[in-house]
């Protein structure tokens, strides 16, 4: 903070008359809220909105906009957009009309809903505000569940039923259950937390002044249980264990093979873009990716192009894992060539053997996709991975320590005398089978099961030593 403070009396002493424009840095900042928003359903073109006729606002975030968490990350804005109002500025011909609908302490609940049926019944559209207050969620305050108030899901139903031209705008932080929302109306808008120029955003888009263009940052789940993390919060005794491993968020979700409400990186658009011509080059800094972006729609809109990747077999994985993304704006019935390059570094994984991060070589699958589980193109690629040696020890295999020649071979040194007298193999010696489960067994096992007769501790010791010194010599002549 000190640090901070300084760099900020540095500034006033270099720039002293430097002033803040206000209104530039709104205009930004509604800008990029509006790009923030994400479209999650749009049946029959309900959005945008025509910005004339009768239309109903329903709602109290409509009127008193929720901006911001609490706590630390609360700070002082230099206005606020409120939905309404900016829905007025930008449709002055529509007639728009107001209806609390609800009130966050649940009181007179079928009054307020059956005013809001009503309005929206006259009307020729309706919009519905629902979404989380600053005290449902804040910091160092952990939600026991993922549902939205149960009146405000009430509330939609009743103005779903009197008006068909429903949109939802859901305002909230942290993820909350949508699936019923979504089968109520025919629109939803996942508006979050905009910040200070959040009303104007939403207007803009609603009235297609604005795309959205935004992608959920975590997978919407079905229920509560279905996340990662559920069986091991809240922990005991104070003590949370995290659980998940690699499969956090989406990777979980999507490994489990799990229905979900909406994916990781799920977002729809007021136009329609095809993926072509996805091609992949591998280099010592990683991949470049390329694939051509057409807008296939009827107005212009920007899609963003995510990049995961996989490989099957090595290391355990999540199905697909994001490794790139890119927002692009395309115009209507244009292309655009999208260039994602996706650093060496994105590819590593943490070697127990090694005690580092290393690139594991083969064949990877690149996906160009618009979701984790849209995946529109598909390519392969082979990548070199890094020459790590990982040592061998009375942990591994009978099977792993044959697999390598060095390993085969002074093996087969080892016991050549008792070959000769058994007539049999380095397998036989052992007094093991070679099939499968066989070379399963841990060569710390071995002398065990041999009663110490063939592979006693030293001789299994000076083995390994000498193996993974010929390997480690071949490694650096490489």
């Amino acid at each position: 903070m000190i640090a901070l403070a300084a760099r900020a009396e540095r500034a006033r002493r270099e720039f002293p008359d430097a002033r803040l424009d206000v209104d530039a840095h709104h205009a930004l900042a509604r800008e990029v809220a509006a790009r923030a928003i994400v479209l999650l359903k749009n049946d029959s073109g309900t959005l945008p909105l025509e910005r004339s006729g009768r239309l109903a606002v329903v709602g109290p975030f409509a009127t008193e906009p929720r901006l911001q968490g609490g706590g630390s990350s609360r700070v002082v804005p230099t206005r606020v957009d409120v939905p309404v109002e900016e829905l007025r500025a930008l449709a002055p011909e529509a007639l728009t009309e107001t209806a609390q609908g609800y009130r966050h302490d649940g009181r007179d609940g079928e009054r307020l809903r059956a005013e809001a049926a009503r309005a929206a019944a006259e009307s020729d559209a309706a919009v519905v505000f629902i979404g989380l207050t600053a005290e449902d969620e804040a910091e160092g305050t952990d939600r026991l569940h993922i549902d939205l108030p149960a009146e405000q899901v009430e509330l939609l139903r009743a103005v779903a039923a009197a008006q068909p031209r429903t949109v939802a705008v859901v305002v909230h932080g942290g993820v909350v259950r949508l699936h019923e929302v979504a089968a109520l109306v025919p629109a939803v808008l996942d508006a979050t937390i905009l910040g200070q120029a959040g009303g104007g955003a939403v207007a803009d888009v609603l009235v297609g002044a604005a795309e959205p263009s935004g992608r959920l940052a975590e997978t919407v789940p079905l229920r509560l249980e279905d996340s990662p993390s559920f069986l091991t919060y809240p922990g005991d005794q104070l003590h949370v264990r995290y659980g998940e491993g690699l499969f956090v968020g989406y990777r979980g979700h999507d490994r489990l093979g799990q229905d979900v409400a909406f994916p990781f990186g799920f977002g729809l658009s007021y136009t329609s873009f095809r993926y072509d011509s996805l091609q992949v080059v591998a280099t010592g800094d990683g991949l470049e990716v390329e694939v051509v972006l057409t807008n296939t729609g009827r107005r212009d809109g920007r899609e963003v192009v995510q990049i995961y990747v996989s490989k099957s077999g090595g290391v355990q994985r999540a199905p697909r894992e994001l490794r790139g993304f890119s927002s692009v704006s395309v115009r209507v019935r244009d292309s655009a060539t999208v260039r994602i390059d996706v650093p060496r570094s994105e590819l590593v994984h943490w070697d127990l053997g090694h005690e580092g991060w290393i690139v594991e070589g083969g064949e990877w699958s690149v996906h160009a996709a618009a979701s984790s589980r849209d995946v529109r193109l598909t390519s392969i690629v082979e990548i070199r991975g890094d020459e790590i040696v990982a040592p061998l020890t009375e942990d591994s295999t009978l099977g792993e320590l044959l697999q390598t020649p060095e390993g085969a071979q002074q093996l087969g040194s080892l016991f050549q005398q008792v070959q000769a007298e058994r007539a049999g193999d380095a397998s036989d010696a052992l007094g093991i089978d070679a099939n499968a489960s066989g070379m399963r067994i841990p060569l710390g096992r071995i002398r065990s099961l041999s009663a110490g007769q063939h592979l006693p501790r030293p001789e299994l010791t000076a083995l390994l030593a000498r193996v993974n010194a010929a390997r480690a010599q071949k490694a650096e002549q490489r």
